[in-house]
């Protein structure tokens, strides 16, 4: 593989991390009010309204799995899922007994031959997400 083949490859995979990187939340604000003037009716307002956001909330977040569970891929995945799988260069194969796993095929590094890489969907999106995360910690200077 030549240099210039292998700096393309490293820019690449740069550009790709920043585009996948998450922006961090920002900190949540709460107004402080001066000791001994707590308004019961602001507060019972507050509460309702977190409540009410929570059920909504919550609403949402059933009718994704239902949703994502009407509609999947091979191997039980959502679209979204497969299009990440996609994206990192893997693709579907049936593997005895009707299992699907996702494979890539890598170059070694010192050899012409390449190296076909596999594994289970969740295995593989679990990875892809700790890197996601990692770069994200990396570039926001944060260590865990």
């Amino acid at each position: 593989m030549s240099p210039t083949k292998v700096l393309l490859a490293t820019l690449c995979m740069g550009i790709s991390a920043l585009a996948f990187a998450a922006d961090p939340t920002p900190p949540a604000t709460t107004a402080a009010s001066p000791p001994g003037s707590t308004d019961t009716a602001s507060t019972t307002a507050a509460d309702k309204a977190a409540t009410d956001k929570a059920a909504a909330e919550k609403a949402a977040a059933e009718k994704a799995k239902s949703t994502a569970a009407a509609k999947t891929e091979p191997g039980g995945i959502t679209p979204d899922q497969a299009k990440t799988l996609r994206v990192a260069g893997y693709r579907p194969e049936a593997r005895r007994g009707g299992v699907v796993v996702y494979c890539r095929s890598e170059e070694q590094i010192g050899s012409l031959f390449e190296h076909k890489s596999c594994g289970p969907a969740e295995d593989i999106l679990r990875s892809v997400i700790d890197s996601q995360e990692a770069v994200s910690r990396m570039q926001h200077g944060l260590t865990h």
